[in-house]
């Protein structure tokens, strides 16, 4: 059985051999959301999407996720941390400056501001087109299946792949030599879907580590669990949680809760969310589909679409148009992968520092060159209940938990972890000469050595010292506009966005213009399986 020191002796062996480093160049993409409050108060906005930063439905970078006032910035795919950063540095520099003219900002954290109601939450509008319509009834069938509120949450989805030569290596590593380009297609996907399975058995690490949702308004759930605490003004909070949003307090899917994904082979996974498609669930069933003309929901099944499955991480590749996510996997195999566990860093004006994003790019190393062991039923469930606890209770460091071999000490595994990572971001660094693998790894040993610096803690600091989330993400919100409003807004990087918004919106009008049937026959037509 080969080891991590293995592969990683043997990645450097390729690389001096090839004279290269194109294995370890990786390509990323970022998605950040964020809710769009009132500057005075930090009420959820009820205003449209700005036109001025062009339409939700088509606009490549600046988007809505759920409802109208949650954003999504979508950065282009970059061979460097840096080029991430970039790009989100000029979305949010644009974005700030038009929102401040109409008095509003970001709410800079990942569990929403005080909601009054679900009523409260505007859902998102995405035009009259079918596609525009597909869209919102979608978003009206989460609402009617877990509430509004609920998925007002916000995170960081971060979107990564491998070089090419990095398959080069990892094929000739493994004995595969020689394959055909169907067959180099499932390596890659069997690859992948490896990194996904030690992902989800280390992916407590990243709650750890960036969790930094440990508080709530008191306005996101009807009543108070026992699990929390009470402080301040209308603040609940766990008194060790990480991040709450990644707890059973933050998605809940009750429906989803028994729904074993397979992450062994792409066809079983396929197979696997297919199924829930297709399996009618009666509390859906009694919530109706088309009622007196309108629709609730897109249909009464498990999932009424493939992205309603909450994962932690998800194997993805790029659709064609009205292709379903399945079929894409199952023609041209995986492409990337998603992690979608990051909560919103509120310390940064864009959600996230390049600190974090180059400690998940050695995670994900140390992930697809540790092993390929199947991951089972039993083990899937265990790890999904660990989660949750590291999740509501991760900052009791001398807590026991249960990775599998029996109780363990948090701090002493979190120590092993980053050990093994503090390994391969050494590699990194000392193979490609950038010191930012070693330095983020290196960040992340102080938060365990001093617990007042993880995010979760800092969250729960600033609350107490503000009065409450509410008021203290308000003053972080409007500390962050401030920063944005001081910094210049190039003239060129404002033409570049007018242009894209301007295109966009005549982008949504062409595919309004060219629908050729009802809505009813469109939506039967795209639920058919493929």
């Amino acid at each position: 059985m080969t080891t991590l020191s293995d592969a990683l002796q043997a990645l450097a062996t390729h690389c001096q051999q090839a004279a290269t480093t194109n294995a370890l160049t990786f390509h990323r993409g970022v998605e950040r959301e964020a809710l769009r409050v009132d500057r005075k108060n930090g009420r959820i906005s009820h205003q449209p999407h700005p036109k001025t930063l062009g339409s939700a439905l088509t606009h490549s970078s600046i988007t809505t996720d759920y409802s109208e006032s949650l954003m999504e910035f979508i950065t282009q795919v970059h061979p460097s941390v840096e080029g991430v950063i970039k790009e989100l540095d000029d979305i949010h520099n644009l974005v700030n400056h038009e929102l401040f003219k109409i008095d509003e900002c970001l709410w800079p954290a990942s569990m929403p501001c005080y909601l009054e109601s679900n009523d409260d939450v505007p859902i998102a509008y995405f035009g009259e087109s079918n596609t525009g319509k597909l869209k919102r009834v979608y978003r009206e069938g989460l609402s009617n299946r877990y509430g509004r509120i609920m998925q007002c949450i916000a995170g960081m989805h971060y979107n990564f792949s491998f070089d090419a030569d990095f398959w080069s290596f990892l094929e000739g590593y493994k004995g595969k030599n020689g394959l055909s380009r169907a067959e180099k297609q499932t390596f890659q996907s069997d690859s992948y879907f490896a990194l996904i399975r030690n992902f989800r058995r280390s992916s407590w690490m990243l709650s750890l580590l960036f969790g930094a949702s440990p508080a709530i308004d008191e306005s996101f759930l009807p009543a108070k669990p026992d699990s929390l605490d009470v402080f301040k003004e209308k603040t609940w909070f766990g008194p060790k949680a990480t991040s709450l949003r990644m707890s059973d307090l933050g998605y809940q899917n009750k429906a989803q809760a028994d729904l074993y994904v397979c992450y062994n082979e792409v066809e079983t996974y396929i197979s696997t969310v297919k199924r829930a498609l297709q399996t009618p669930y009666p509390r859906y069933q009694d919530i109706g589909v088309k009622v007196d003309g309108q629709y609730r929901q897109l249909n009464s099944n498990v999932l009424q679409i493939e992205n309603e499955y909450y994962s932690d991480i998800r194997p993805k590749r790029v659709t064609q148009p009205g292709e379903h996510p399945s079929a894409a996997l199952h023609a041209r195999g995986v492409e990337y992968i998603e992690v979608r566990i990051m909560d919103i860093d509120p310390e940064s004006s864009i959600g996230m520092t390049s600190s974090t994003l180059y400690f998940i790019d050695v995670f994900l190393v140390y992930c697809m060159l540790r092993g390929d062991e199947p991951l089972g039923m039993d083990e899937c469930t265990r790890l999904r209940k660990m989660q949750q606890e590291i999740a509501s209770h991760g900052r009791d460091l001398d807590m026991d938990f249960d990775f599998g071999q029996g109780p363990v000490q948090l701090r002493s595994k979190a120590d092993s972890m980053l050990q093994d990572l503090a390994v391969v971001a050494e590699f990194l660094s000392s193979s490609t000469g950038n010191l930012a693998y070693r330095d983020a790894v290196e960040a992340q040993k102080e938060k365990l050595a001093d617990e007042a610096k993880l995010p979760s803690a800092k969250l729960l600091a600033r609350s107490q010292a503000q009065n409450g989330y509410h008021n203290a993400m308000l003053a972080l919100s409007k500390e962050q506009q401030t920063m944005w409003m001081n910094c210049p807004l190039p003239a060129a990087l404002t033409q570049e966005f007018m242009d894209k918004a301007e295109r966009s919106l005549q982008d949504q009008e062409a595919i309004e213009a060219t629908d050729d049937v009802d809505f009813d026959t469109f939506l039967k037509a795209y639920l058919i399986p493929q």
